[in-house]
């Protein structure tokens, strides 16, 4: 059995905060090189000689998109020249997927991975929730501009076409089978991706430079608009700290559409933040330095609008984190509504008065992805 797997965000460098996708994508072929459940072969932007205007993260909507259908190109005549009866092809995310409509057409067995339900997304961001997210998929009736065609139309002829769709989430398989009738629930797999983090060496792990006296808050997520960092740093000055030094560190970089205009917008807020709270933006964390933060941390925020699994949650959690989110999908530990300043605070409040956490030891290893979630999905190939 052959692989394709059709990956826009795969083979980058791990500098590049390309969020999930990026992170699911290195997770299975890092997996899959190792464990060989089938010949796999990488569908990736260098594989595929897809040149790049700019780096992902500095492109607006509109660059975006044609990278996107630079990518969908490419994929799709690579797929359509070597798929054969042998052949089942993975693909990783929605708009930057190949052209699933031809796909279908040529008879192509395809299993599509959902990292976001990209109507979903643009109802509840663009749209800030006017329209029911079930409502709007059916705009895909209509002629669009293309920008909007790389959400709608091809969101509905991947679940046309997939032989499979595989979520992180059950909220997501509901809000498919509720937009999308005609899809059955038994096509939609449920598979949780867990703490994707290759394992870090204690040698490499770098401890933050954190008094032990300091209450360390942590968010860990790329700046953008959807990351709701905003209402964090809204609720900072309300947090009563009871006297304890407390440190927020607000990490990762901007990226994608609006990235830039967030960062500057989070250090206009964090300038008005009480001088016993000290803000800082560590950039983008990686390997040995992430996962020893998130060990010192005492308690992990996650205010994001929209998370359709949350695998920094999940490494938090692993890590030991107590953890404050707001109510996503990808929502764990105490959820409280993130959107009301004044119940945010209050939560960090309670957080912060009872006090540090026990300081843990680094063990000789941390991190680790489950092999469990790359099996699964391997066997849901396996049986298409």
């Amino acid at each position: 059995m052959r692989v394709l797997f059709a990956a826009a965000h795969a083979e980058f460098p791990d500098a590049e905060p390309l969020g999930g996708g990026k992170a699911v994508a290195d997770y299975l072929i890092r997996e899959w090189r190792v464990s060989r459940p089938f010949d796999l072969e990488v569908l990736s932007p260098s594989s595929l000689g897809v040149r790049l205007s700019r780096p992902l993260v500095e492109m607006n909507e509109f660059a975006y998109a044609r990278f996107c259908r630079d990518f969908e190109r490419a994929a799709t005549a690579r797929i359509l020249a070597e798929a054969s009866r042998e052949t089942v092809v993975l693909t990783n995310d929605l708009s930057e997927g190949p052209d699933f409509a031809a796909l279908a057409r040529a008879g192509v067995r395809f299993v599509s991975l959902w990292h976001v339900d990209v109507v979903d997304y643009f109802t509840r961001i663009y749209l800030r929730g006017a329209v029911r997210t079930e409502r709007a998929a059916g705009w895909a009736r209509w002629p669009l501009p293309g920008f909007l065609r790389l959400i709608f139309h091809k969101q509905r002829d991947c679940v046309r076409g997939a032989a499979r769709i595989v979520t992180p989430s059950a909220p997501m398989r509901e809000i498919i089978v509720r937009s999308y009738p005609e899809c059955p629930p038994s096509r939609v797999e449920v598979i949780p991706w867990g703490n994707l983090a290759p394992s870090v060496d204690a040698v490499e792990a770098e401890e933050p430079q954190v008094a032990s006296d300091e209450y360390l808050i942590v968010t860990l997520s790329r700046l953008s608009p959807e990351k709701g960092l905003e209402r964090l740093l809204r609720a900072l000055p309300r947090v009563e700290t009871g006297g304890r030094r407390v440190r927020v560190m607000i990490c990762g970089a901007p990226a994608f559409m609006g990235g830039r205009r967030t960062l500057r917008r989070l250090r206009r807020l964090a300038r008005r933040v009480p001088a016993d709270l000290r803000v800082d933006f560590p950039g983008h964390l990686t390997g040995g330095r992430k996962a020893a933060l998130l060990r010192r941390a005492d308690l992990f925020v996650s205010p994001s609008l929209h998370e359709s699994y949350g695998l920094t949650i999940a490494e938090a959690r692993a890590a030991g984190c107590r953890i404050l989110c707001h109510n996503h999908y990808g929502a764990s530990g105490w959820v409280v509504d993130c959107a009301d300043v004044r119940t945010l605070a209050a939560a960090i409040s309670d957080e912060v008065r009872a006090g540090r956490r026990p300081p843990k030891a680094f063990p000789a290893a941390t991190g680790g992805a489950d092999p469990w979630t790359s099996r699964r999905l391997a066997d849901v190939l396996r049986q298409i």
